[in-house]
C-alpha cells in the first residue's frame, strides 16, 4: 500500500527500528539510519541530507520542507535535555524558516522514537508550540520541566496518521508552489 493510505507502518521498517534498538552503535546516531529510511518511505520525492545531528528533507531546488532533530532515547526523561532540544529546534528554525519555499516548515524532535511536532510560519516567523523558559533562571530545571511533550510514539498508529498529515501537506503546497 501507498504510504497515504497505509494504516500501520511496514514491518520491515518497524523491523529496521528494532534492531537499532539493541544495537551497540553510539548513542547519538543509533537512529540515524531508520529515520531516513521512514523519511525516505514517506515523502519518495525530494533529497535528504543527514546532517551530524539532525535531518533535512529538501525540495527540488534544494531547499528545507522538513527538518527532524534526532536523539537517543535515553534524553526523554531529563529535563536539561529537554531544554536543550527545544532550544535546538529553534536555532534550526532561525536558521531554515525563512529559506522554505511553503508557508509552514515542520520540524520533529525526535527522542528515540517519542516525538514533539513543530510548526514555523513563515509569514509571522513563529514556531509552535511556543517557547517556555526556564521557571527560575537562579535554579536547576524542575523535573517535570517539558514532561510530557514528546507523548506521541512515532511507530504507532497515531504517530503515522500526523507523519501522514504532515507530507500531506508538504506535497500539497509544494505541488502549489511549482504550478504558479
Amino acid at each position: 500500500m501507498p504510504f497515504s493510505t497505509d494504516t500501520n507502518w511496514p514491518q520491515g521498517l518497524l523491523n529496521i527500528f528494532n534492531a537499532s534498538r539493541n544495537q551497540n552503535a553510539p548513542v547519538e546516531s543509533r537512529y540515524y539510519g531508520p529515520y531516513d529510511r521512514l523519511f525516505n518511505y514517506a515523502m519518495i520525492e525530494g533529497s535528504f541530507t543527514n546532517f551530524s545531528n539532525f535531518l533535512v528533507v529538501l525540495n527540488q531546488e534544494q531547499k528545507p520542507v522538513l527538518f527532524a532533530e534526532i536523539e537517543d532515547d535515553r534524553w526523554a526523561n531529563v529535563p536539561d535535555r529537554h531544554h536543550r532540544m527545544d532550544t535546538q529546534m529553534r536555532q534550526r528554525y532561525d536558521q531554515m524558516l525563512h529559506k522554505c519555499p511553503i508557508p509552514r516548515l515542520y520540524g520533529l524532535s525526535l527522542l528515540g522514537t517519542s516525538l514533539r511536532v513543530y510548526c514555523g510560519d513563515k509569514a509571522t516567523c513563529e514556531a509552535t508550540p511556543h517557547f517556555v523558559g526556564r521557571p527560575n533562571v537562579h535554579r536547576i530545571l524542575p523535573p517535570g520541566f517539558l514532561e510530557g511533550q514528546w507523548n506521541l510514539d512515532m511507530l504507532s498508529p497515531d504517530g503515522l496518521t500526523k507523519m501522514q498529515e504532515i507530507v500531506a501537506y508538504i506535497k500539497a503546497e509544494a505541488a502549489d508552489v511549482v504550478g504558479q
